[in-house]
């Protein structure tokens, strides 16, 4: 019996080794994930050997943040490796979401607990760190496309590391915005007007202005007419009263709120357009995907395993009496 409790608790040591070392990398914090995450990210948590994802089924035990989880699945990853994974929706939010509660996974035969994962983190855009000048010009590269603005900001400047565009608007107390975009085309419209020189500015997040400001869109040859369209909350294609300068080859539209805009040189048809037909059409490669971030969360449980051992010996020292 002394020899048994003398392995469980050399194992236990071992164990706790293990957390000490994985906690600095996977940033585990009494027991429970606590690494921070953007919108649209993936957590993976890897399944110890002995366990087999054919055979379990999800518990969400969640106690705050389900709704800013799109999918809690085990099975496959893109390794081909069996894990727990925890799809993060893809918002264009200001403010953090905390995902914080336990997943189980479960026997799909007789509904006992195999294993159990604790979270407490956070899925939030990074935030930009706004100095307090008089006047700021900000190049957008959806690096930290969140910006908190100092209460002595009066005017701001946003151009875009990939488009010969800018919004200019004043500042007064401005609350927080996202300013998250995407050259991506729209592919119903491309479809529909085939014929067409189309650019593509979405702004993902909707952000909106105090005040209105000034989006200005320089066009690639002023020979020609040029048009300023919108996909509206609709998902319906309108034309702007955007103003068309052709001595200076500029689209200039006055806005609160930005938007999903489509600069076209000819009259565009009317089409029905879909968020799920989308084509990356001019590659942006400061605009990355967010659903491609993946973290593997490796045994998180190590510490559990301490308890579980501990509990061990108490049981095969009861058994001994």
């Amino acid at each position: 019996m002394k020899k048994t409790l003398a392995a469980l608790m050399m194992a236990a040591a071992v164990a706790a080794t293990s957390l000490t070392a994985f906690a600095e990398e996977a940033e585990i914090q009494n027991d429970k994930y606590v690494q921070e995450h953007m919108p649209g990210q993936s957590v993976e948590v890897l399944l110890d050997e002995d366990m087999n994802a054919s055979e379990l089924k999800v518990t969400n035990k969640l106690t705050s943040g389900k709704d800013a989880v799109e999918s809690v699945t085990v099975g496959k990853n893109n390794d081909g490796k069996d894990a727990l994974i925890l799809k993060l929706k893809t918002t264009y939010g200001t403010k953090a979401s905390n995902i914080a509660g336990d997943i189980q996974l479960r026997n799909k035969n007789t509904n006992s607990i195999v294993k159990t994962y604790s979270f407490d983190f956070t899925a939030q855009w990074k935030k930009a760190a706004v100095d307090a000048d008089a006047e700021l010009e900000i190049v957008l590269d959806n690096e930290t496309p969140v910006y908190a603005f100092h209460s002595s900001n009066k005017n701001v400047t946003f151009s875009f590391a990939d488009v010969d565009a800018y919004f200019n608007v004043r500042l007064e107390d401005q609350a927080d915005v996202n300013m998250h975009y995407t050259t991506k085309a729209i592919k119903s419209i491309v479809q529909a007007n085939e014929d067409a020189d189309l650019s593509f500015l979405q702004f993902n997040g909707n952000p909106t202005f105090d005040f209105n400001g000034t989006l200005t869109y320089n066009v690639v040859d002023n020979d020609k007419d040029w048009y300023l369209y919108e996909v509206n909350s609709e998902n319906k294609l309108v034309k702007t009263k955007a103003e068309y300068n052709k001595e200076e080859g500029t689209l200039t539209l006055k806005t609160k709120t930005l938007s999903s805009y489509v600069v076209s040189d000819k009259e565009l048809k009317a089409v029905a357009v879909s968020d799920s037909t989308s084509i990356n059409t001019t590659p942006n490669k400061t605009d990355k995907n967010p659903s491609t971030g993946s973290v593997d969360f490796v045994n998180v449980a190590v510490a559990l395993a301490v308890v579980s051992l501990a509990a061990a010996g108490a049981i095969a020292m009861k058994k001994a009496k």
